[in-house]
């Protein structure tokens, strides 16, 4: 009797958490508005010749539904290209997933692992093929510094195929900022655009030179108006692609979805992870 009572009172709370836990993990259609099913997503980014998804970094859930979908594709020919690892061959699992991460150029402190972990062991699992998208670190220094005239020469061309119109830029320019607290100064922008545009471009190169393939990046790199996705677009229309944002949920989630439109084709709504202000004692050196 003591059991009944207490599975009772249990099973409203518990209804009513996984109803809290549907409402916070829902995949949205930018374009029509509508939700879809995991299945759906599935079948429409099968259809796609470059699939992008995004990522909140410190967000653990979304590393673990990314490879979650990954495992789904698999089988269909695709590679995934990596936005944590430099450009290089194939990674070889032969050990353990971080260790085999590190040896193709995986920086474990930087990139906080293991957040990721999940995102790489079903990757590994899946039989997925694995590859670097990133431009390697001495490089990607030596461009920054010298600017345009430092691009090799299929990057160059790139980067005045793809150049971003004047809205573009100016949202680049405003995301840039709010992603340094506020605190990035006038004459720092125009680098920091830059070396936001080389790794996209780089990404892009990846992507197409390995396609039919599958981006795993932070969402800004997704995002269809100064992303990746814009650069393919630009050099390659032919090309289906599309678009994933893994967005943490707001109170308003209407009015969250209504601000994404144009920056991704399907949004994934999850729980927000628990961080500290990213912004206390920000300081740019």
């Amino acid at each position: 009797m003591r059991r009944k009572a207490l599975l009772s009172r249990l099973l409203p709370a518990l209804a009513t958490l996984l109803i809290s836990q549907q409402t916070l993990a829902q995949i949205i259609d930018l374009s029509s508005g509508k939700e879809l099913s995991e299945q759906a997503l599935v079948e429409r980014l099968g259809m796609a010749d470059i699939v992008l998804l995004g990522e909140l970094h410190d967000n653990r859930l979304h590393h673990a539904l990314r490879g979650q979908l990954i495992a789904h594709l698999a089988g269909k020919g695709r590679t995934v290209v990596a936005e944590h690892l430099p450009q290089g061959g194939p990674v070889s699992f032969v050990s353990d997933t971080r260790a085999d991460l590190v040896a193709a150029g995986f920086d474990p402190a930087g990139w906080d692992w293991p957040t990721h972990e999940k995102l790489y062991e079903q990757i590994r699992a899946s039989g997925t093929p694995l590859v670097g998208g990133n431009l390697p670190r001495e490089q990607s220094r030596q461009i920054f510094m010298q600017g345009v005239t430092a691009l090799p020469d299929r990057m160059a061309q790139t980067y005045e195929k793809s150049r971003l119109g004047a809205d573009a830029e100016k949202t680049l320019n405003r995301d840039l900022i709010d992603g340094h607290c506020g605190k990035l100064p006038d004459r720092y922008q125009s680098r920091m655009r830059f070396a936001q545009r080389i790794t996209d471009i780089t990404l892009a190169h990846t992507l197409l030179d390995y396609r039919p393939a599958v981006l795993v990046a932070g969402n800004g790199h997704v995002r269809k108006d100064y992303g990746v996705p814009q650069v393919i677009a630009a050099t390659a229309p032919q090309l289906r692609q599309i678009s994933v944002g893994f967005i943490e949920s707001s109170a308003d989630s209407r009015e969250l979805i209504q601000s994404l439109g144009g920056q991704y084709d399907v949004v994934w709504l999850t729980a927000r992870t628990e961080r500290k202000d990213p912004c206390e004692n920000f300081d740019l050196k």
